[in-house]
């Protein structure tokens, strides 16, 4: 699947101090010196999760991380174990075909009537939504002394690159509030009025719970960035006060019961109270704007928490599967970080899966390690019976095949050919969202390595994946440079033309007094880095030859 997560932003968590954004683009590569910061990069992606899905923000272990990921829990994970801090963890999302979900599942259309102003509001926010390209999801975790344990302190929805709705907790997550940036472009509608609803709805909605600030702030620059448009919010909750809807009270605190900090509940409406909604047009609009107020507000954490879920691990180390190896029979997030996931893929994934894999781990044009892959079927039978009974199901198990077609166990081959398989699987595979890679080159050949960009290449063009890979392989860079150089030198129609500098990311990461500093190094359409490695990575191969 196409992963819709397109940047990453950290601040003060582990070796970051001051934020750094991170690019994700179809092949993300992070180099740099042992502890310099490349794991945490991927261990964020974890901390995320288990905020969205477990509501686990002291968290050690994880879903996905198994025995390779320990996170420590807030103290261990904030910059300098400074409890005074707040960890910052922002990911973007492009939505492109996909949609922000919606917590409602009935379709509006379902419900009859023909009152012009419940379909202006309908239209209106289905307008709003159609609006929004990208979104992303920022939190900020601080420690509450008190009570000895993080809260989620921040939460915060941008839409289209600006602030849409802030969600401000104390800090000891009793008491939250909302604000609505009704400037966001997503608001901004052709029209005449401009703020002068907005003043009059002084009674029912504090203008500073709608972005608004006294002179020329941010939010007043966004709205002269805009000529001739004015915000439809106001309208909205002009409209919705006329329905009857509760007055919402200072910061909008009464729409956020059930919250923890400032983290909403996810799968679940936000309750907003509307007592004067009387006949049938009154309660459409209510529950519309609930509807939609709960969409902008749970909607994008949702969307992200299902793409953290088909999020895919491997961690530096991946087991070599006993004799006799079984499938599980319990599913577990976590098997893909030891690798074990990877050989369960090729006995219960499709026959072209199996052969795919093989092929590249054969071929001697792609990582030609010498051994191909072959998945047969055996059935135990009870030789007791006169005619032998078949016990259990029919089973497959996976084996390796050298080149003399000798079947050869896991145990009976080098020990990179286990680490490398389960790499290959993944990125075989294409039912995941980013694959997040440790070390992909562990105990291989440097001829292995080089096939690894190839391997990576594919998966990304041809399988639609994303990957986001901890490496100290030079062959592997090199060999994502070379083949960025032939699209550029060579017209072959049988070179992939998707292959272009904007499918790779390269990232140095280095420790500067006590912070890690993350450069970015730009790569050119011939096939070369736009700009010199920092402290010199990379330098050694010219040091020992000169």
């Amino acid at each position: 699947m196409t992963s819709l997560i397109k940047s990453l932003s950290l601040k003060n968590f582990k070796g970051f101090s001051d934020e750094v954004r991170i690019e994700l683009r179809p092949l993300t590569l992070l180099f740099g010196a042992n502890s310099a910061g490349k794991s945490s990069v991927l261990q964020a992606l974890h901390y995320m999760r288990e905020i969205l899905e477990r509501q686990n923000i002291n968290a050690d272990r994880t879903l996905q991380g198994g025995e390779a990921v320990d996170l420590g829990g807030f103290l261990t994970l904030v910059h300098g174990r400074d409890s005074q801090k707040q960890i910052e963890i922002a990911i973007e999302m492009e939505l492109g075909a996909s949609a922000i979900p919606d917590l409602v599942p009935d379709a509006f259309e379902d419900w009859q009537t023909s009152d012009e102003d419940v379909w202006w509001l309908y239209e209106t926010l289905q307008n709003i939504r159609s609006a929004v390209k990208t979104v992303a999801i920022r939190l900020r975790v601080g420690w509450n002394a008190q009570r000895e344990q993080p809260v989620v302190q921040g939460y915060e929805i941008d839409a289209n690159g600006e602030w849409c709705l802030k969600i401000a907790a104390s800090a000891d997550g009793r008491d939250a509030q909302m604000r609505i940036n009704h400037s966001n472009s997503i608001f901004m509608v052709d029209g005449p009025e401009g703020d002068q609803l907005l003043s009059l709805l002084n009674d029912f909605v504090n203008p500073e719970d709608l972005g608004q600030q006294d002179g020329g702030g941010p939010e007043a620059q966004e709205t002269k960035n805009s000529p001739g448009k004015v915000s439809v919010l106001s309208s909205v909750f002009d409209m919705v006060n006329e329905a009857g809807m509760e007055r919402p009270g200072d910061g909008l605190r009464a729409w956020l019961t059930g919250f923890r900090g400032a983290l909403p509940q996810l799968d679940q409406l936000l309750y907003i109270p509307a007592p004067g909604a009387r006949g049938a047009a009154n309660v459409y609009m209510v529950r519309e704007f609930t509807a939609f107020l709960s969409w902008l507000t749970v909607g994008p954490a949702l969307l992200l928490r299902d793409q953290l879920r088909q999020m895919r691990y491997i961690g530096p180390m991946r087991r070599i599967p006993p004799r006799g190896f079984e499938m599980s029979l319990t599913k577990s997030d976590s098997a893909w970080s030891d690798g074990m996931a990877g050989w369960e893929t090729l006995s219960t994934g499709s026959q072209d899966l199996v052969e795919r894999v093989s092929d590249w781990m054969q071929s001697c044009d792609k990582l030609g390690t010498g051994y191909a892959v072959e998945r047969k079927a055996y059935q135990e039978f009870d030789p007791s019976h006169i005619v032998p009974q078949p016990v259990g199901p029919i089973r497959k198990r996976t084996q390796l095949v050298d080149e003399a077609g000798l079947a050869l166990h896991p145990q009976d081959v080098g020990v990179g050919i286990s680490q490398v398989l389960p790499v290959v699987v993944a990125a075989q595979d294409g039912s995941a969202s980013v694959v997040c890679i440790e070390q992909p080159e562990l105990h291989i050949h440097p001829a292995v390595q080089v096939g690894l960009g190839d391997l990576f290449i594919d998966g990304a063009v041809n399988q639609g994946l994303s990957f986001l890979i901890e490496t100290h392989s030079e062959h592997l860079i090199l060999r994502l440079l070379r083949r960025i150089r032939e699209v550029a030198e060579v017209a072959d129609k049988a070179l992939d033309q998707s292959l272009s500098p904007a499918l790779i990311g390269v990232y140095c990461l280095s420790k500067r007094n006590g912070a890690v500093n993350i450069d970015e190094i730009p790569v050119t359409r011939q096939g070369d880095f736009a700009k010199p490695w920092p402290q010199g990575f990379f330098d050694e191969r010219g040091a020992e030859l000169f």
